[in-house]
């Protein structure tokens, strides 16, 4: 049955926009109610209400509202210097909205996870499939509050049957309007680095793709955690090639003890704690073949050609 009254948390983001136009696309007919703590300033839902998603209005909201669907997509991607802040937004703020939607007469739940829930270790396997234990890096606060969040999914989605309970975990994500932490990483540099001399498969995934995965899996009203990358990846080296730039061995103990000195001092660019360096020394390459499998998605785009586009939109691609 197509969804006909559609919440989403976290619409004013990148993909919450991206939602609200593929959603229009699929279901004309649905009615859209976004909340965020910013006002939406392009693809605005239907109905837009500034909420934090921590706060008690959260269940006020979703009764009034009265969704069939809800897809949960708000939380802090960009590392916050007030750590617990940043935990109390993503954990606790999501265990607020899994007690709102209990009181619901909502039939799907969709909430957004992540790959680097697996955790960055050197003996991860690649690819990883659903069934890989979750490894948290909890010195990397994102990473380590999307397990908390998955682990808080595994609970609620056993206790309410009723529920159609889903989750994504995608790999890296690029497109139109999308801006975060990482990207500088690798556009700014004029040479590469590779933490302690590895080079491991890295996996990047189209904002586009992300997006209509998520109706795939709406559509299909299938259950659990579904990976979310192509099926190519890109390593450093080759990402160096494609921008002409060198690709250098660097001291792991030194990107961490630089990188803890520039987040210390709050300079410019580079704006990520030291634990990031692990998602780049080892992989955390996902298999997309459940998503593929159980929904029929195919992904239009690969990671070589994200990559393109990111290195392009930046004015480093070789021509």
């Amino acid at each position: 049955m197509n969804p006909e009254r559609i919440l989403i948390t976290g619409s004013s983001g990148f993909y919450g926009r991206s939602l609200v136009n593929a959603i229009r696309a699929a279901w004309p007919a649905a009615q859209i109610l976004g909340l965020d703590v910013v006002a939406p300033r392009s693809d605005a839902p239907d109905r837009f209400e500034n909420c934090d998603i921590t706060s008690s209005k959260l269940s006020e909201h979703i009764q009034q509202f009265d969704p069939d669907t809800i897809l949960h997509l708000a939380f802090v991607v960009n590392p916050m210097r007030d750590d617990g802040r940043m935990h109390q937004i993503n954990v606790e703020g999501t265990r607020n909205l899994l007690a709102a939607v209990s009181k619901s007469k909502a039939k799907r739940l969709f909430v957004a996870s992540s790959a680097t829930a697996y955790g960055a270790w050197p003996d991860n396997p690649v690819p990883m499939m659903e069934e890989q234990p979750l490894r948290a890096r909890t010195d990397y606060r994102y990473a380590a509050d999307k397990v908390e969040v998955e682990r808080l999914l595994a609970e609620f989605s056993s206790t309410h049957s009723e529920l159609t309970v889903s989750w994504a975990r995608p790999s890296i994500i690029y497109g139109p309007g999308v801006s975060n932490f990482m990207i500088p990483l690798f556009t700014v540099p004029p040479v590469l680095t590779l933490p302690g001399g590895d080079d491991p498969q890295m996996q990047f995934v189209h904002l586009e793709d992300v997006t209509q995965a998520t109706l795939a899996i709406l559509k299909a009203e299938v259950r659990g955690p579904f990976n979310v990358g192509p099926p190519d990846t890109v390593t450093m080296k080759e990402l160096g090639k494609m921008s002409g730039r060198l690709a250098v061995p660097v001291p792991y103990w030194l990107c961490r003890l630089v990188t803890t000195c520039w987040w210390a001092l709050r300079l410019p660019i580079f704006r990520f704690p030291a634990p990031l360096w692990s998602f780049i020394r080892y992989p955390w390459v996902v298999s997309s073949k459940r998503l593929v499998d159980e929904t029929g998605f195919q992904f239009r785009y690969s990671s070589a050609d994200v990559i393109r586009m990111l290195l392009e939109d930046a004015g480093r691609l070789r021509k």
